[in-house]
């Protein structure tokens, strides 16, 4: 089968297809741009010529300049493509069919340890706005995991659900708000005067994204704590959430999550000390409870 359409006809095809499917703007976005730097390598030949030696020639070649998830990211986008080439029947063969998916670690990302939020928590002086303020917000970091964009994107809170809405990544969600988290924010409305969103402002007006940084920045200092940033408290949520014992799939519910490879990609860093407290609980030999004469 020869198709009439060429390579930049067919990644457009593509990305339509893709949009239709509902994939988030920025996967859409990195998808094609693979595909296309891919094309662009292979002299936009025609794809039904292409060959699975082709693909893995390519891939090699940008070995040396990307990290080994990008380039996994770049064969997953290269097979997706080619799958959706034989769905429209645009080609009668997948060439990354045999192709073996590549794998890559991803090492522990960096995350604030309980006790390093707890220092934080604690240098927030709640006799003034700015500690009051700064307190619900890390708090809500921490209860929430929320994205940055998350955070600065909040109106006040649905304090008979105790749910918050956010919008960001994902779309617009709810995120659940715990009760010490909650009373934080009540305070920090009552005091501040908010009366409707955004939910976080500075004295010049509504926190932005750097401003959240700073703030955060600032609080690491005075506590002694490493700054690590302000996903770090994502990455700790999430922890938190499983040292706790919370199912997973409520923890990818929370999070806006569609795969459980996130939640482990967030807790990787806690992993090892997770399983550990795990096997504490559940030893199988502690089970069946070993006692002189059991046998007899």
């Amino acid at each position: 089968m020869k198709t009439a359409t060429g390579f930049p006809g067919l990644i457009r095809a593509f990305h339509l297809a893709l949009t239709v499917e509902g994939l988030r703007q920025r996967t859409v976005a990195n998808y094609v741009g693979d595909v296309k730097r891919f094309a662009i390598g292979a002299g936009h030949r025609n794809p039904g010529s292409i060959t699975s030696a082709d693909i893995r020639t390519w891939l090699a070649s940008i070995q040396g300049s990307r990290a080994p998830k990008t380039v996994r990211e770049a064969q997953l986008a290269l097979r997706r493509c080619f799958r959706f080439l034989v769905q429209e029947r645009e080609i009668r063969r997948d060439p990354t069919r045999e192709m073996k998916l590549m794998t890559c670690q991803t090492g522990p990302q960096p995350t604030y340890t309980e006790l390093e939020v707890k220092r934080l928590i604690l240098v927030c002086d709640a006799k003034t706005s700015a500690g009051i303020r700064d307190r619900a917000l890390l708090l809500t970091l921490f209860d929430t995991g929320a994205r940055e964009g998350e955070l600065i994107s909040m109106g006040l809170p649905d304090w008979e659900r105790r749910r918050v809405t956010v919008s960001g990544k994902t779309g617009i969600r709810y995120v659940p708000l715990g009760m010490v988290t909650l009373q934080a924010l009540e305070r920090y409305v009552r005091r501040w005067n908010i009366a409707d969103r955004p939910l976080w402002r500075g004295k010049k007006g509504p926190l932005t994204g750097s401003g959240v940084l700073q703030l955060v920045r600032r609080r690491c200092r005075q506590a002694g704590v490493s700054e690590k940033g302000v996903h770090a408290f994502r990455r700790a949520a999430a922890a938190q959430m499983k040292r706790l014992g919370m199912n997973d799939s409520d923890i990818l519910e929370v999070f806006g999550w569609r795969s459980v490879e996130m939640l482990r990609r967030y807790t990787a860093a806690v992993a090892q000390d997770l399983a550990h407290d795990a096997h504490r609980k559940y030893s199988p030999a502690d089970a069946i409870q070993i006692r002189e004469g059991f046998l007899r």
